[in-house]
């Protein structure tokens, strides 16, 4: 079974856009575990269970994105050794990356399980969320190895340019998701609880899917488990690529678990329309990932293989993509932003809800193109061994801004729309500091490598 696609050669652009589609709709179908979940609950539970199963959105991405961002590290590792044909490295890196993956997702397991009511009342739940939230996030949570191991698995066949069957695993699980969501909810009568199994579950079947790709792949492709092992060089190797990445994923989270709590004040309502607006925003942010996450793969395997050129190609490339997605995104939210939110709660709470979530939205979906370079840049850099200063970038202008926003500006007029305003003050800054720090880098990224013999 051919896994590998080669990103070094032929037309970009069009090379380009059929590799991001398959990422997007990947992660519209993983997306749409959580959305299912705030849908079922939101119209057949109550604007309480909606309030709960969204409020630990910010939480569990905290403790989940460092390990998010080693899969992340094995996307450049693996891409730079296809790139360079170093067969034998992209055969450990992939050994090594799915053995992280399984121990990566124990460990979040027990994490999640042992601390999820600590980290929700450390945030402020209301006691009237924080029971349904906790159950939520631990069940959540025990699907974590096998979370892992599908986000791993799937990030070593994007970087040898196979998107297609990612997508293809997360169609048969997401429809897993949603009939079972329904079934918990609707017949088992479960709840909260009935939508996390369905997460799990689906999770699950990922798992068992792209092993099963891999288990069935030729040469430098095949997972064989009896070689899983941990290979100091690639570790090290994923290591240096992915930790700045999962720490930059981190200080989003943290400082939106801050803004989190600064909603929860509000009241069920407001974290309710929070939680409405966010699932939709995810799906924006979705297409800046997929932006990201080509610019990784091509930047990654043409580093590899030392077309600098076409480097510079595609970085012009993720630009306008990233510009376009936004466009799109911030077009459509603006429109049919009020039919959108109101899918999201029933007929009873409906107009407080919308209400609330269009506070959030009216704010954001303007502000997307701001964030468009600093995706587009993030993912080159990325892709250029360039994690460390992107971290530092948004350490500064995302994590530390939002959080004096919070601190100093939010108590000069407390009220929602001064929370919100901390995104698009943060996002523009991310831009202009990863615009900076490309340009300053990337002739001695590019002198270094074609120096490095191949």
């Amino acid at each position: 079974m051919k896994l590998g696609s080669n990103l070094t050669e032929g037309p970009i652009t069009k090379k380009y856009i059929a590799f991001i589609i398959p990422i997007l709709l990947s992660g519209v179908m993983q997306q749409l575990y959580n959305t299912a979940d705030i849908l079922v609950v939101g119209n057949f539970v109550g604007d309480t269970a909606l309030a709960a199963v969204g409020s630990t959105a910010s939480i569990t991405h905290l403790i989940l994105n460092l390990f998010l961002g080693l899969a992340i590290g094995t996307n450049v590792v693996c891409a730079r050794f296809y790139g360079a044909n170093d067969k034998n490295g992209l055969s450990q890196a992939l050994h090594t990356s799915i053995l992280l993956a399984l121990l990566s997702g124990i460990f979040l397991a027990v994490v999640g399980v042992a601390f999820s009511r600590t980290l929700l009342t450390l945030m402020g739940n209301p006691s009237n969320v924080i029971d349904d939230a906790t159950l939520y996030m631990q069940i959540f949570f025990l699907g974590s190895p096998a979370s892992m191991i599908y986000n791993f698995g799937s990030a070593v066949l994007r970087a040898a340019g196979d998107t297609k069957r990612p997508l293809y695993i997360m169609l048969i699980s997401g429809i897993i998701n949603v009939v079972l969501n329904l079934f918990c909810v609707l017949v088992l009568k479960i709840g909260v609880a009935g939508v996390a199994i369905g997460t799990i579950a689906s999770q699950i079947a990922s798992a068992i899917m792209v092993l099963y790709l891999l288990a069935k792949g030729n040469g430098e492709f095949r997972l064989h488990f009896s070689k899983l092992r941990i290979f100091k060089r690639e570790l090290i190797q994923i290591i240096a690529n992915g930790v700045p990445s999962g720490l930059n994923g981190i200080m989003f989270s943290a400082s939106n678990v801050i803004i989190q709590s600064t909603i929860n004040s509000f009241g069920k309502l407001a974290m309710a329309g929070a939680s409405a607006c966010i699932n939709v925003e995810n799906y924006g942010f979705l297409l800046f990932s997929a932006v990201e996450q080509g610019a990784i793969t091509f930047v990654g395997q043409n580093m590899g293989a030392k077309k600098i050129k076409r480097v510079k190609s595609v970085t012009k490339t993720a630009l306008y993509s990233a510009f376009v997605c936004a466009t799109i995104y911030s077009a459509v939210t603006i429109i049919w932003g009020e039919s959108i939110l109101s899918l999201f709660t029933d007929d009873i709470s409906r107009d407080a809800v919308v209400k609330m979530g269009m506070i959030k939205m009216t704010i954001t979906s303007f502000s997307y193109i701001i964030f468009a370079p600093a995706q587009a840049f993030s993912g080159v850099l990325k892709g250029m061994g360039k994690s460390v200063a992107v971290t530092v970038a948004n350490a500064i202008c995302t994590c530390i801004i939002r959080i004096l926003w919070i601190i100093f500006v939010f108590p000069l007029n407390p009220v929602l729309e001064m929370v919100y305003l901390a995104y698009p003050i943060s996002w523009g800054l991310s831009s202009i500091a990863t615009t900076v720090i490309y340009f300053a880098v990337r002739n001695e990224v590019f002198n270094k490598e074609l120096s490095t013999p191949k």
